[in-house]
This record gives C-alpha cells, sequence and structure tokens, in this order.
C-alpha cells in the first residue's frame, strides 16, 4: 500500500487500535527492532506479510498479533472506511504526531495520540501555542458560585487571547466554553467519544458554536460513543493541551481530580478555587489546595503562569521553529520537528552530535526547569555526558541554574 494516502493509513491505525490486540507495546517492539518506520506501516499488507514469513527479533507475541491483523487486514480496512466516511460526511479530519503542526504541547509529552481527530478552526492549535492554553475543569452539578466565578476568570483569559480547554460537559465545562468561544482566545473542546458525537446531546448548541468558531478534537475515530472508560484518557489530553489547569469545583469522588492528577504528573501548575468547608462538592477541590495546589484568586496568577510557559516555548522553537544555540548552516539540527531526533536517540544513539544532544536537552527545558539527574533519565546519558552539555550551554548563555534546577534563558 505504497501509494495510499496518508490519511487513510492514519484512518486504518484508528481502526488497528480500536478492533485488534495491537497495542503500544507491539509498535514500540517494531520500531525499535526496524520491522516498520511508524505506525502508517501496519496499513501495508505485503510488510506485513513479510513481518510474519520472516520476522526480525521480535517477541513471539508482536509476530502473532501482525499474523491476526494480516489475516484480517480487509475488515480492519472496511471499518477504516467506515470512519473516513463519517468523517468526510461531518466535517472531520485526522492530524498525525507526524505532521509538522501537531500541538506542540503533546510532542512534549509521551503518551499523547498518534493520530486525532479535529472538527472546526485547526488555526487555534497554533494561537495557543504563541499566546497559551488553560484547562478549565469541574463538576457537571455547579454551584452558582463556581459558574459564575468560571465565566468571570475564562472571559477575562479568553479576553487576553489565552485560549480555554475543556470536556464540553455539562455544568464548568460548559460555562468555560461559553465563556470564552467568541473572545480572541478562543475553546477547544476534547470529547471521550469520536469528534462527531454531541455529549451530552443537551449541549448540541455549544458544540455548534465551537465547530463554527473554535475546535473540537478527540483521539477517538469518527462514529464511536463515549463509553465510561474513555473519560480518564480523554482528561490526560485536555491537561496536556494546556498550560495550566483550573479547578473550578471538584467533589471527594470525582473525575476532574484526574485532570489535576494528570496536569500535575505533566508538570503544569494546578490552581484551585477556594470554597466552602462545608460544601460537600467542593472537598475534593479543597484537598487538592491541602496537597499544595495554588489558590485561584483571579486570572491574574493564571496569567503569570501561563505567562512563563509561553516563554520556555517560544525559546524552545524560536521564531521560526529554530533553537539559538545551533549552527544555522546546518539544515538537519535547525529542524523545527525535533521528533525525528528523539526516535534516532532511542533507536541509534551513538550516531548524535553533542549539538544534538544540545537540542533534545534544550527541548526537554521547554515546559519546566530539570535538575541534572532528570535530564538524565530523559535522554538516558551518564551524568558526566549531561553535565558536560549542560557546562557547555551555561557558557554560551542557553540555559542558567539556580537551586540545582536548570532553565532555558535568552541568548
Amino acid at each position: 500500500m505504497e501509494g495510499t494516502d496518508n490519511s487513510i493509513k492514519d484512518f486504518f491505525y484508528s481502526a488497528v487500535m480500536m478492533n485488534t490486540d495491537i497495542n503500544y507495546k507491539t509498535l514500540t517492539d517494531l520500531t525499535d527492532n526496524k520491522a516498520i518506520t511508524n505506525y502508517r506501516d501496519l496499513a501495508d499488507k505485503d510488510l506485513l506479510d513479510r513481518i510474519v514469513s520472516a520476522p526480525p527479533a521480535l517477541k513471539p507475541e508482536t509476530v502473532n498479533r501482525i499474523s491476526n491483523l494480516s489475516d484480517s487486514y480487509i475488515r480492519i480496512m472496511d471499518i477504516a472506511l467506515g470512519y473516513k466516511n463519517i468523517a468526510d460526511k461531518e466535517n472531520i479530519s485526522v492530524k498525525s504526531c507526524l505532521d509538522k503542526d501537531y500541538p506542540y504541547n503533546w510532542k512534549m509529552l509521551s503518551g499523547m495520540p498518534k493520530v486525532f481527530y479535529f472538527k472546526g478552526s485547526y488555526d487555534i492549535i497554533t494561537r495557543m501555542t504563541l499566546n497559551g492554553s488553560c484547562a478549565v475543569v469541574g463538576s457537571r452539578n455547579a454551584s452558582k458560585y463556581s459558574v459564575y466565578a468560571t465565566e468571570k476568570i475564562c472571559g477575562v483569559l479568553g479576553n487576553k487571547g489565552i485560549t480555554i480547554v475543556s470536556g464540553m460537559a455539562f455544568g464548568i465545562d460548559r460555562s468555560a466554553h461559553l465563556a470564552s468561544v467568541s473572545t480572541p482566545g478562543g475553546t477547544v473542546a476534547v470529547l471521550a467519544g469520536g469528534a462527531d458525537n454531541i455529549y451530552p446531546p443537551v449541549n448540541k448548541d455549544i458544540y455548534d458554536a465551537i465547530a463554527a468558531q473554535g475546535l473540537i478534537v478527540s483521539e477517538m475515530p469518527p462514529g464511536q460513543k463515549p463509553l465510561r472508560q474513555y473519560f480518564p484518557s480523554r482528561n490526560r489530553l485536555i491537561a496536556g493541551l494546556s498550560d495550566c489547569t483550573l479547578i473550578m469545583e471538584a467533589g471527594a469522588v470525582s473525575g476532574t481530580l484526574h485532570t489535576a492528577s494528570f496536569a500535575a504528573a505533566q508538570g503544569k501548575e494546578v490552581f484551585v478555587l477556594p470554597n466552602n468547608i462545608y460544601y460537600e462538592n467542593a472537598w475534593g477541590g479543597l484537598k487538592l489546595l491541602e496537597d499544595g495546589g495554588n489558590v485561584l484568586l483571579g486570572p491574574d496568577s493564571v496569567i503569570d503562569s501561563i505567562a512563563r510557559s509561553v516563554m520556555y516555548k517560544r525559546l524552545g522553537i524560536g521564531c521560526r521553529g529554530e533553537i539559538p544555540f545551533l549552527d544555522k548552516d546546518d539544515e538537519f539540527e535547525n529542524a523545527a520537528n525535533v521528533g525525528v531526533l528523539r526516535e534516532l536517540a532511542r533507536a541509534n544513539p551513538e550516531e548524535l552530535t553533542d549539538n544534538n544532544w544540545k537540542m533534545l536537552i534544550s527541548d526537554a527545558l521547554t515546559l519546566k526547569p530539570l535538575c541534572a539527574d532528570e535530564l538524565c533519565n530523559i535522554t538516558s546519558l551518564p551524568f558526566y555526558k549531561v553535565s558536560k552539555l549542560l557546562t557547555e550551554l551555561e557558557l554560551n548563555g542557553t540555559v542558567c541554574q539556580e537551586k540545582g534546577k536548570y532553565s532555558l534563558t535568552f541568548v
């Protein structure tokens, strides 16, 4: 299937992940052993057959799963074409992690979708990369106080050009979208089902408004219903797209707390709207404050947090996607997408030059300051090597150190 359009391969990948036993471990085994270049190769029937007939050093379960995929190839392709038919009918587009305009914040994290679907204006992704974004989540049965605070704060942030990201649920999500959809920052709704599936149905009005003025995204293929098990996964995407997260209201047991956990694990700041200690639906948020969350007193501290994140991103990608310390004549090292380097570092680290490693270190520091040990874990380099590279980056003014953490600085 060498001449097949990439979008069909993306639909095929979704069909594989939704309808076969192939998972991320399978893909890692295939790519690590150079059986495939990337996930799109799964749509190549001849390649699948070659892997089965003469497998490289693959795990037995990987070979069995590829064999099963080859046997069910026609069925999986039919499912993929079904996804595409729905997408064409509903004006839904597909985006890949291999595309240059894949969301920057997702590029910086592991476990983000290789393929996702969207409806609306994709330009908002570029704007939020440059101007910042904020996740706003909370209870479906929110109090008037939390709804009022959501509307006021999201309106201010949106008018500052900051994109509001939420999950289009009833309650806080709905209020966040309504308050920001017509602002310069706009809004992004991340759905648990397919991008064509309006859930809850009562939110059709806000769905239509976001599709017309904002952006709707989902890692689920078109036509997929929003099952309960998909919501935690959806919440990780909300946190991942954003530079910080606002918890407007959350009970002791709440899906909102998943989003807060994902944001904290991703190194993002979490702000919590303070509430009445005798109001049970606020206990989850109050517990987050007890555990060290930031008190949300208004939009100013949120704007400061997002400004810091935007600064790191701009330092990382530069005005044209370039890293400032690299030789401008080296096209490979000036590549805007460092994904190629990451793959090479994983597969053949010995092929990378010191400048390549400096680029990866700089890339790792675009989200937040890190200590040398953390950079060793990210790069898999020994401490002496990371220490040498950091010293060189300090000397040329690319990074600075404070309290044992390294961060990017202006040059």
